[in-house]
């Protein structure tokens, strides 16, 4: 992940707070099946969406709807299950060397 360029606070409130829910999030429910399977999909998405600031004059602004936050926790599992490949590729070849 890049490092914030911009020295907007409400921006790096918005990353912090979506990064630490996007991290939050299993990748299997407590059944053994995959999150974008599971029952709890929807809560998941809720808890990116439910995401805010409040501006000076003390209204909360919410800069995600639900179809960016399903988005966003698409790609977060997507990407983590890519990383879990790479390490699986890198590890077979590791050990077919030796």
């Amino acid at each position: 992940m890049q490092k914030q360029k911009s020295k907007s606070q409400i921006l790096e409130t918005i990353f912090e707070q979506v990064d630490e829910q996007l991290s939050l999030i299993p990748d299997y429910d407590w059944d053994g099946s995959t999150i974008q399977d599971s029952m709890h999909f929807d809560m998941y998405v809720d808890t990116i969406a439910d995401v805010h600031f409040t501006d000076g004059l003390n209204r909360k602004h919410y800069p995600f709807d639900k179809t960016m936050a399903t988005i966003l926790l698409e790609d977060e599992l997507e990407c983590r299950q890519l990383t879990k490949e790479d390490e699986y590729v890198i590890n077979k070849n590791n050990n077919h060397n030796k």
